[in-house]
């Protein structure tokens, strides 16, 4: 049996999920089985990897890889007693029976007597984590480059928030009394474009009479620009989390995000990472992978690293905003998406490169745990509800990648009655659509091995693909092979395993399981 797993997450999460959520989590800990003991299969499935046996339940997410030894037990299982086990392992070691059962109970992949240590509903109703709130302002629309596939535009009819739509944001969002955790991310279009009024709006959050304990985060995605020491001190004094969007090399970066007036903007962004390297205010990158930088992922990853950036995002583009009119000129197929993964990842660990791509840092922990912490890989995104977008005319939206779907507008912060940002999605159809989204439901979800892995996905981008959130995402087949990909090879590749953990893949509490409880190679092969 071959897996990995991180144990301290696990033993944290058995008590929350059960205090939090009331709900079965038992990794850990001895059982003692008597031979009457009935075994229970029922749900998992077996499936071919890579010539590998993968043993996965779909609904709790449970996985291993199986010898073709324990593949073979593993088959007659359902309904047999534990002495019927014990018998015919008895060949290969006196507790291998017990180990092997124990294994299979902890993982979730075996029931005894009906009782499973992984609660079969884990994750029927939410993401198993309280993440808080999370208000995104869209604080202009307007930018200074003229990214191929962006929705921002750098004309002066490009709308533009005031100060009184920043404020009354803030009021509704402080009005919503869901979670002691606030968090409020600055985009755009360039919010440097509004610093004056991004500096005020930061100051009238912090002293929000309503703030009370609640604690605060805060955030800017910036294209680095337009920074300078002053505003590079002012992040740093205000504690202020940095995401950085830029596309690769100055080749690439000058494709894919020139300037308006179509210069060069490589030499700008540079500079004012070096100003965030100097202040020592954290940052993480955040790529569009695009055909202009998809044909060279060492090259990604040399930029990176030559920019002093450890950990970045890769988001593949979107159909939205201009990328709908260049499709030809920026669009990529899941397969060109999913072997640029592939040669990155592999190429991060051949080089020993100490570099951490969020996506796959994700998924990892998804393989890892109980708990869903990445809103838009998964089908409780708390959209409308947790997470809300306001655009710059003060227009709501569920989360910043509803904003250019108008099907998705929940209203308006002046709208007469309106009490809290999250009041609008209590009682909107799309929403409650949203709320009740279920793998299961969907089509081509409901059979996939791996649907509370990917958890059917972004419901925004099955709106804007589909027209209906009922839909399962339309990135499914980067998921369904991504997820097999990653747990074949970092159950099989240790050298892969140990550096991605070093890499804070797994937070660098990982462990792999290697052990085969009913090997066959040693037994004589009839000629």
């Amino acid at each position: 049996m071959k897996y990995f797993s991180r144990p301290y997450r696990e033993s944290a999460e058995s008590t929350y999920l059960a205090e939090a959520h009331g709900k079965r989590y038992e990794p850990f800990g001895t059982i003692s089985l008597s031979d009457q003991t009935v075994l229970g299969t029922g749900g998992v499935i077996l499936e071919d990897i890579a010539g590998e046996t993968l043993a996965i339940h779909p609904e709790n997410a449970a996985w291993a890889f199986l010898s073709a030894g324990e593949s073979k037990w593993f088959r007659q299982l359902e309904g047999k007693p534990f002495g019927w086990l014990r018998h015919n392992l008895l060949q290969y070691g006196p507790d291998n029976a017990l180990d092997f059962a124990a294994q299979l109970y902890r993982r979730g992949l075996l029931t005894l007597n009906g009782h499973a240590a992984v609660d079969r509903r884990m994750f029927a109703d939410g993401p198993n984590y309280d993440e808080g709130n999370l208000i995104e302002l869209l604080i202009t629309e307007k930018c200074n480059l003229a990214c191929p596939y962006c929705l921002a535009g750098a004309n002066s009819s490009m709308p533009a928030m005031d100060r009184d739509i920043a404020r009354k944001t803030v009021d509704l969002a402080f009005a919503m009394r869901e979670s002691d955790t606030l968090a409020f991310e600055f985009a755009g279009g360039e919010p440097f474009l509004k610093y004056e009024l991004m500096k005020e709006t930061v100051a009238y959050i912090r002293n929000h009479p309503l703030r009370g304990n609640r604690k605060l985060f805060l955030s800017t995605q910036t294209n680095a620009t337009l920074l300078n020491e002053e505003r590079v001190r002012w992040l740093k004094e205000e504690d202020i989390r940095v995401g950085i969007s830029l596309d690769g090399g100055a080749q690439q970066q000058n494709l894919s995000r020139p300037q308006v007036n179509g210069k060069e903007s490589f030499s700008k962004i540079a500079k004012g990472i070096d100003l965030l390297h100097r202040f020592e205010v954290p940052f993480g990158g955040l790529v569009v992978l695009n055909r202009s930088n998809a044909d060279d992922p060492a090259a990604l990853a040399a930029t990176m690293l030559n920019l002093g950036i450890h950990g970045f995002r890769l988001n593949p583009v979107a159909y939205l905003g201009d990328a709908r009119k260049n499709w030809n000129k920026v669009g990529l197929s899941q397969d060109q998406i999913i072997d640029f993964v592939k040669d990155l990842m592999n190429h991060v660990v051949a080089q020993k490169l100490p570099l951490l791509e969020d996506n796959v840092r994700s998924m990892c922990d998804f393989l890892t745990s109980k708990q869903r912490r990445t809103r838009c890989m998964r089908t409780h995104c708390g959209a409308g509800d947790t997470f809300q977008a306001v655009a710059a005319n003060g227009d709501i939206y569920p989360c910043g990648r509803a904003t250019q779907s108008p099907g998705l507008k929940l209203g308006n912060i002046f709208d007469a009655g309106l009490e809290s940002l999250s009041q609008p999605s209590r009682h909107n159809a799309v929403m409650q659509q949203i709320r009740e989204r279920r793998p299961a439901d969907l089509e081509g979800c409901s059979t996939c091995s791996y649907r509370q892995l990917c958890q059917s996905g972004c419901s925004a981008q099955a709106w804007e693909r589909y027209g209906t959130v009922r839909h399962r995402t339309p990135e499914c087949s980067f998921y369904k092979t991504l997820y097999p990909y990653l747990m074949h090879w970092l159950s099989f590749d240790e050298i892969a395993f140990d550096h991605l953990n070093t890499c804070n893949y797994f937070n660098n509490e990982g462990e792999r399981f290697s052990r085969d409880f009913a090997s066959i190679k040693y037994q004589a092969v009839a000629v």
